[in-house]
Order: C-alpha cells, then sequence, then structure tokens
C-alpha cells in the first residue's frame, strides 16, 4: 500500500482538530473487524446482538475467525496481511458508516504502518474500540478524523447504559456528563480541565514510545487505564511516557480501571499521583473507563471538560456533528 502511516506521519502535526465523521443513521451498516487477537465466540455473538438492537446491521465475512499462527497457541486474528486488508476493505466499504472492533488484545501495531492515513482521512468513519485499539486511535487522530474509545463486541452485550451511550455518540443525539464517585488521593491535584480528550491503555501507549505514532498530549485531556500492572510496572510506564514528553503541554488526566476485584490496588494510584505531580495539572481517579466491568463510551478528538474534584467528564462537542451539543436531539 502506498502512503503508508509511517511514510506520511512525519509530516502531519502533533495537535491535529478532528472534523465530525460521517454521520450514522438508525439502519446503517456497521464494519466488524479484528485488528488484534482472536476472541470469544459467545461474547462476540452477544456484541452483534447489542448493535442490532440499537437499529444497526453488522457487517463482516467468515475470515473475521481467522487465527494465526496455525499452531497454538493463536494469538493473532489471522496474519499481518489478512488483518491490514480486513480494516482497509472497511474503510473502503461503500455499505457502512463505522468500524467496530472484536477485540483487542496484541496486533494492531504490527499493522499500523500499512495503514494510509489518507484512506482513514476519506473514509471518514468513526472507529470503535478500546484497549490494542490505542494503536489506531493514534492513526485516526493524525488523520484528524475522531473515533470512541468504549466497548467491543465481545463487550457490548455486557453494559446497557454504556450501549445507550455508544448509540447517542453514533446518532449525533446529546449525550450527558459522565459521573462517578472520584478518589480523592493525597497528593492528586483537583480542579477542572477544559481540552481535547486523547489517550487510551497505557501499555500501549508507553509501547509507541520511539515509534511514529508516538502520543503527544498538548493540549489535551488524557484518559489513561490498564489492569494486571503492577507499581513498578505503572512506574516504569509512566516514566517512559513522561521521558519521551508526551504529556508536555497536557492539560489533565482521568484515569478509568487500573485494577480488577482480584487484584491488589496497593500502591497503583499513588504511583500516578507521584509521577504526574510534576504536571501540575488536575489528575481524576475512579473514572468508569477500562477492563474491569465497566467501559462508557467517549469521543476521542472531541473537546471535553474534567471536574476532578466533582468526577465528571462532560462532552462539548459532538464527533459527527459541528452543531453545539445543546441543539442535539435528547437522548431517547
Amino acid at each position: 500500500m502506498q502512503g503508508s502511516a509511517v511514510e506520511r506521519m512525519d509530516a502531519q502535526s502533533d495537535r491535529l482538530v478532528a472534523r465530525p465523521a460521517r454521520a450514522v443513521v438508525e439502519g446503517d451498516g456497521v464494519s466488524i473487524v479484528a485488528p488484534s487477537s482472536p476472541f470469544d465466540r459467545e461474547k462476540f455473538e452477544k456484541g452483534l446482538a447489542a448493535l442490532r438492537s440499537i437499529s444497526l446491521t453488522p457487517r463482516l465475512d467468515a475470515a473475521l475467525f481467522s487465527r494465526w499462527p496455525e499452531h497454538e497457541p493463536a494469538y493473532l486474528a489471522g496474519n499481518d496481511e489478512h488483518r491490514a486488508t480486513a480494516l482497509v476493505a472497511a474503510l473502503r466499504d461503500p455499505t457502512t458508516s463505522a468500524i467496530v472492533l472484536a477485540r483487542g488484545g496484541y496486533g494492531a501495531m504490527r499493522i499500523a504502518a500499512q495503514l494510509p492515513l489518507e484512506e482513514i482521512a476519506r473514509a471518514n468513519k468513526l472507529l470503535v474500540g478500546y484497549s490494542d485499539a490505542t494503536v489506531l486511535h493514534e492513526l485516526w487522530a493524525r488523520a484528524g478524523v475522531p473515533s470512541i474509545h468504549g466497548p467491543m463486541c465481545t463487550q457490548l452485550g455486557e453494559e446497557a447504559d454504556a450501549l445507550s451511550r455508544l448509540a447517542a455518540l453514533l446518532f449525533s443525539r446529546a449525550t450527558t456528563s459522565i459521573t462517578w464517585k472520584p478518589l480523592l488521593l493525597a497528593g492528586a491535584r483537583t480542579g477542572t480541565a477544559r481540552g481535547t480528550l486523547r489517550g487510551g491503555n497505557l501499555a500501549t501507549l508507553a509501547s509507541l514510545c520511539g515509534t511514529p505514532l508516538a502520543p503527544r498530549f498538548d493540549g489535551c485531556i488524557v484518559l489513561l487505564e490498564d489492569l494486571g500492572e503492577p507499581p513498578y510496572r505503572l512506574d516504569r510506564l509512566c516514566t517512559q511516557l513522561l521521558q519521551s514528553g508526551a504529556f508536555t503541554g497536557a492539560r489533565g488526566i482521568v484515569v478509568g480501571d487500573l485494577w480488577s476485584a482480584n487484584e491488589q490496588p496497593q500502591g497503583r494510584a499513588e504511583v500516578l499521583i507521584e509521577r504526574f505531580a510534576s504536571l501540575g495539572i488536575p489528575l481524576a481517579f475512579g473514572a468508569p473507563f477500562g477492563h474491569a466491568g465497566r467501559n462508557q463510551p467517549v469521543a476521542f478528538g472531541c473537546q471535553h471538560e474534567l471536574n476532578a474534584s466533582e468526577g465528571t467528564l462532560t462532552p462539548l462537542e459532538s464527533p459527527t456533528t459541528t452543531a453545539p451539543l445543546a441543539s442535539l436531539l435528547p437522548i431517547t
């Protein structure tokens, strides 16, 4: 493929203002792709049913269920050429208005250089996913297209309110603030901040340092989440991003899940407080994003306001229209 992301990245601004993505209406087709790992078929089918329940038509083919390497344990949903080709085909498909990932895991970084920014920009389709999709969110940002950090097919059937919010984001309906009981921890700066929402999975963001997709969060509110990382590894991930300059100019940080019910939380939030203290920006914990069973969809590339004192993240822009949010149709 010509004009790959790697070939074009140096010419791209680190601060792109996303234009509105293609509007999605009830009855539209959505492309289901698996650019990362294989997935649980039962959970996947529940996710397809959830998409149909909000009047969307999932489009997929049998090749979606590919596995690589052929010997076990397979950890990719097909070889690199297969996964890259499927994602480009989804971008070009005239019968679909958005792209929803089957699951995360690992693998998107292996094919990122094969995804031309001009294809992403031309398609102007919302991408929905999280976890390993963080790689793709960085590509969408550089193409100037909004994307949605939120549940994928293997998670969509588990949270009714998350599904409702996803429908609101896709269909250009007004969305209310996301609220949670804030974890007001010693040393964590409170207060408010406004900026473009970016970020994703902490380990994946750190893995992009030193690559053409190295994140830059100047002017942004940064969403972070991860699971299964003990304090010393969280320290390493945060230190790597800080030393890379990723957080230069960031305006606030909102942290979702850092541990599950089966993990010991001691010391994890404290590491982030200590590592990010020098930034002098609001740092909010306990937000409903991530891998621990709650994952509210939010629009990356759009302006938000974070209130770290009260535990709110308020969208100020829609990913699919330039109209003020107050003028949009209410959630039904």
